[in-house]
């Protein structure tokens, strides 16, 4: 009797673990309505093995285990969320694979024991411990990985897709499995998984701070040419300085010539041909913090190099986040605009920015038009142009690092880039 109620709550887990699992890897978040979805599949999934297994045996419901839980949850992810395929396929293989520590560990304590009740307990328990780990831990990881562009996913996920092939056909379609003994048997894909994890999770890191610095260095790069630009400016405006310094006394005598006459029309147009002068050596200044008025600045110039009409509506008192991290946002978004303009003919070409504080919140926005729509994946647009389509990925992972939200979409024929930090 107790060892049939184990055997019972552990499928009901078994089922509960490769489910959130494959949830949580394909980046769904577990919102209150996300895990309503996943219940409902979970009891939907838990019946259906329930009834085959009262109607046949236990042997049946592994056999047909793809079909009766494995194919609902790549159908929720592909259909209702709209993952791709590959991330479905990925994300189901990979919570198959994490299933052998809680297997491995009930078969070492089945061949000390000799105990069905102790197996079904020690699995339960490290099947627990697991989810905990790896839903916490190891999922923010992987997901990032299983969202990126299709032949990395593949890359990554390589190990666990050949494994469910694997274990599937020695272990559960044929007998060449039970020709050797059990526990070493099982040792190899638990061995496996353990090191499959442990590479994702430190290869992610290592290129998570390659990125970074190279996001660094874009940046530092664009404050040098800016400078460089705003030292050349500062050297023609002190010659026009000078230059009108040394009419200043001409202007005045003028001045003084056309006032003794009474003309105030001929004086006023003096003035005002004298005050442009001075206006045009003014460098202009889109807010007070230093990187971003540089990014700004850099960006204008390239838009006129490149005749795209710019305007930017700044209303920035001061930034509450790192203006590193912000300004790698602000440009990979102007970046994206600038090249899409390429494609457009003059006359059509335009980018309309707009970057303010508003209620304790950092808002940007960053309109322009196309002429290609651009396809979206998993709410990100993507190119299939080689050295292309990083920057929206980049966008997207800097302002989750600095807990925001970013949304792309279009709207009236114009591509439009929505940050609120």
């Amino acid at each position: 009797m107790i060892e049939a109620i184990l055997f019972f709550v552990h499928n009901g887990l078994l089922l509960l673990f490769g489910i959130l699992s494959s949830v949580a890897f394909a980046d769904v978040q577990f919102s209150k309505k996300n895990l309503i979805i996943v219940s409902v599949l979970f009891i939907i999934c838990g019946m259906f093995q329930i009834y085959v297994y009262l109607l046949f045996d236990e042997m049946l419901i592994w056999k047909i285990y793809p079909l009766i839980a494995h194919l609902p949850i790549a159908l929720l992810l592909c259909s209702y969320y709209k993952k791709r395929i590959i991330t479905a396929l990925v994300s189901i293989t990979t919570a198959y694979l994490c299933c052998q520590p809680s297997k491995w560990f009930g078969v070492l304590t089945l061949t000390f024991t000799g105990s069905e009740t102790a197996n079904l307990i020690v699995r339960c328990f490290v099947l627990i411990i697991t989810a905990i780990l790896l839903l916490f831990y190891v999922a923010p990881t992987l997901s990032k990985i299983y969202t990126n562009e299709s032949h990395k996913v593949l890359v990554f996920g390589m190990v666990p897709v050949i494994y469910y092939a694997f274990d599937y056909i020695i272990g559960i379609y044929t007998d060449l499995g039970r020709e050797y003994h059990q526990m070493i048997f099982e040792f190899l894909p638990f061995f496996l998984c353990i090191v499959h994890l442990i590479f994702c999770v430190i290869y992610y890191r290592e290129y998570e701070q390659k990125a970074e610095a190279k996001r660094k260095e874009q940046i530092i790069e664009i404050a040098i040419e800016q400078q460089s630009k705003e030292m050349d400016r500062i050297r023609k405006s002190n010659l026009e300085v000078r230059l009108l310094r040394h009419d200043m006394k001409f202007l005045l005598n003028q001045l003084a010539l056309f006032i003794q006459r009474n003309d105030k029309e001929t004086c006023l147009d003096l003035i005002s041909d004298y005050t442009i002068k001075v206006d045009s050596n003014s460098s202009q200044t889109y807010c007070e913090n230093e990187i971003i008025n540089s990014v700004l600045l850099y960006y204008k110039s390239k838009c006129e190099q490149n005749s795209i009409s710019f305007s930017a509506s700044v209303q920035l008192d001061e930034l509450s986040v790192d203006d590193t991290m912000f300004s790698s946002i602000l440009s990979n978004a102007l970046d994206n605009a600038v090249n899409a303009q390429k494609m457009l003919a003059e006359n059509k070409r335009e980018i309309k920015l707009m970057l303010k504080n508003s209620n304790g919140k950092l808002l940007l926005s960053v309109k322009n038009p196309f002429k290609k729509e651009p396809i979206f994946v998993d709410g990100i647009p993507v190119t299939n142009e080689k050295d292309h389509g990083y920057g929206s990925q980049s966008i997207r992972y800097m302002t989750e690092r600095l807990g925001g939200n970013v949304q792309f979409s279009i709207e009236k024929e114009q591509f439009v880039v929505r940050v609120i930090i």
